[in-house]
């Protein structure tokens, strides 16, 4: 499976961030993929603790059983992408509880653009 396959069809990922005392810390979240390209979001908004490691350090690496993928993030402000990716999370998400708040605006101020 390649990491893009991983974003796009797993329902909950595991996101690795980087501690500055060295090591890291594994959290599960939702990932969506929207016109080909992973973006991920916190739904706790910018206090969380996964999103302030990833956009502290700007990369990040999914961990799947025994694959890691190693990737950069970069933070996504364009509407219209903003717009793509809340869609993306409605459609993957769908009736599932928590989906209305990866869609708010606490979690949309918070969409992390994944580079592969």
């Amino acid at each position: 499976m390649t990491a893009l396959d991983y974003l796009a069809n797993t329902g909950v990922v595991r996101i690795a961030t980087p501690l500055r005392a060295g090591g890291e810390v594994v959290t599960p979240i939702w990932a969506v993929v929207a016109a080909g390209v992973p973006y991920v979001r916190s739904g706790y908004g910018p206090d969380s603790k996964w999103y302030r490691r990833a956009t502290r350090a700007g990369q990040v690496t999914f961990v799947d059983a025994d694959h890691r993928y190693q990737a950069t993030v970069s933070p996504i402000t364009d509407t219209s992408t903003l717009d793509a990716v809340d869609q993306a999370y409605r459609e993957k998400y769908a009736g599932q509880p928590g989906t209305s708040e990866m869609i708010a605006t606490t979690a949309r101020d918070c969409t992390l653009r994944v580079n592969l």
